[in-house]
C-alpha cells in the first residue's frame, strides 16, 4: 500500500511539494476537523510517530506559537516568585547585619551609619549567593514547574519582556516584605537625648 493509497481512504485533497528536489505527498489539513479526521484514521504507532515529530520540531527551531495574555502573565508571574524570596532575604538580612553592625562595632571601628549599612548589604549579597539555588529549587519543587512556554517561545523577545516583568514586581515584592525588622529596631537612645538637648 503506497503513500497515495494511505492518504486517500481519509478523503483528503493531496499536494505535491517540492522538498530537497524530490516531489513529497502530502495531506492538506486546513482546520482543526480534517486535523481530527486525519488523526482518527492513524494507528497507535503512527499517533506515536507523528507527535514525537511535532514536539521535536516545536523544541527544535519550530514556530513560536501563539502566546496569549494569560500565558504571558502566568509566565511573569512563575518568573516573578522565586524574586519575591530573594528580595525578602536580602533585605532581611542587610537590615540585621547592617543594625547589628551600627550598635556593636560602630563605635569601636569608627563606621558611619552608611558605612555600616555599606557593611550589612555586603553580608546580604554574599548570603544571596548561597541562597539563590536554595529558593529558586525550592520554588520550583513548590509549584511543580519554574514555567509554563516552550523553549521556543521562551527565547522570544515578548516572553524575556513579561519575564522580566515579573521579576521587577517580585523583587519590588520581597523588598517591601523584607523591611520587617525596621519593626522591631529600637531607635538610637543617644540620637534621642540628642535631640533633646538641642
Amino acid at each position: 500500500m503506497n503513500c497515495r493509497h494511505v492518504l486517500r481512504r481519509f478523503n483528503f485533497p493531496l499536494r505535491s511539494l517540492p522538498r530537497r528536489g524530490i516531489s513529497v505527498l502530502r495531506p492538506e489539513i486546513s482546520n482543526e476537523d480534517t486535523a481530527k479526521t486525519f488523526v482518527d484514521g492513524l494507528s497507535r504507532c503512527e499517533r506515536k510517530h507523528l507527535l514525537t515529530a511535532l514536539q521535536n520540531d516545536h523544541e527544535n527551531g519550530g514556530e513560536v506559537g501563539l502566546m496569549t495574555r494569560r500565558l504571558l502573565a502566568l509566565e511573569a508571574t512563575y518568573a516573578g516568585i522565586p524574586f519575591i524570596g530573594f528580595g525578602f532575604l536580602d533585605n532581611t538580612i542587610m537590615l540585621c547585619a547592617g543594625e547589628y553592625i551600627d550598635l556593636k562595632l560602630g563605635a569601636t571601628l569608627g563606621l558611619s551609619t552608611l558605612a555600616a549599612a555599606a557593611m550589612g548589604n555586603l553580608i546580604s549579597d554574599v548570603a544571596g549567593i548561597g541562597t539563590a539555588g536554595t529558593v529558586e529549587n525550592s520554588v520550583k519543587r513548590f509549584l511543580g514547574r519554574s514555567s509554563v512556554l516552550t523553549p521556543v517561545q521562551r527565547e522570544s523577545s515578548t516572553a524575556h519582556r513579561w519575564g522580566f516583568l515579573g521579576r521587577c514586581i517580585g523583587i519590588c515584592i520581597g523588598c517591601i516584605l523584607g523591611m520587617w525588622p525596621l519593626f522591631l529596631l529600637k531607635d538610637d537612645p543617644t540620637e534621642d537625648e540628642g535631640e533633646k538637648t538641642s
